[in-house]
């Protein structure tokens, strides 16, 4: 997990990450986003309420893959390449919510601010990430002095 830790230390001081997908057509489009990581026993899952809008469900229909990417001034970066879907369980829109409102800020806000219906709102989308690459680099990457910390799931190989 020591890949995973560092990722989520990057990411959730960051807050803010660039999101690509492929449109219908294989073009990448990107978007700026806020994703919530959870560490679990066996991994990582990220959280993006959302609006579901007809070009990301559009894209992620097409090819459900999503690359993250974090980026400060000091030259810290941290990329998690995804499987990304579209959460419609209740139980689990509530739970990602509740990560996020329960969360200090920067990182934290409330959900209800923007969705005052809750997430069983149509125009209140939860996107949960399960990546299957992460890489974190600093400035010592940069410069050749450290390698980049790297991980891949098990079963990344066999995956499409």
């Amino acid at each position: 997990m020591v890949v995973q830790n560092a990722f989520v230390e990057v990411a959730h001081r960051i807050v803010w990450c660039t999101v690509a997908t492929v449109d219908r057509r294989n073009r990448p489009r990107s978007r700026v986003l806020h994703p919530y990581w959870e560490r679990s026993g066996d991994g990582l899952t990220g959280w993006i309420t959302t609006r579901p809008t007809p070009l990301k469900v559009g894209h992620l229909a097409h090819s459900p893959y999503a690359s993250c990417s974090y980026w400060d001034a000091a030259q810290d970066v941290a990329v998690a390449e995804c499987r990304a879907e579209w959460v419609y369980d209740a139980a689990v829109k509530y739970h990602a919510w509740e990560l996020f409102r329960t969360a200090a800020e920067p990182l934290g806000h409330d959900p209800y601010s923007i969705w005052p219906d809750g997430p069983e709102d149509p125009d209140a989308g939860v996107l949960r990430l399960t990546p299957w690459r992460l890489r974190v680099a600093g400035m010592e990457t940069l410069l050749g002095r450290s390698p980049a910390l790297t991980w891949r799931a098990p079963d990344a190989a066999r995956r499409p």
